[in-house]
């Protein structure tokens, strides 16, 4: 993972980084293993020359398509053709 991600995700998964001082922050960024763009960028919270450092794609979509309830009834279940429980295949034990 890129360190400029890596410093992005911990300020947002850590409370006492999200509100270090103007002057902590900029050390935080200082110790960055990384190029001048990218820490440019993090200086000035200046997310679109950020993008163009990291080669990011200026917006990205994830969609999820539920299958029609007709089509999950075509689908056999994990269990192949046989949809009887455990316990209803072996009723001796």
């Amino acid at each position: 993972m890129s360190n400029v991600i890596h410093f992005l995700e911990s300020m947002g998964g850590n409370a006492v980084m999200a509100r270090m001082n103007i002057a902590d922050y900029k050390a935080a960024i200082e110790m960055l293993d990384t190029d001048n763009e990218s820490r440019e960028a993090l200086r000035g919270r200046d997310e679109v020359m950020l993008l163009d450092s990291l080669k990011g794609r200026p917006q990205m979509l994830c969609a999820v398509f539920a299958p029609d309830e007709k089509e999950q009834e075509k689908v056999p279940s994990e269990g192949g053709d046989d949809e009887r429980s455990p316990d209803q295949k072996n009723p001796d034990q």
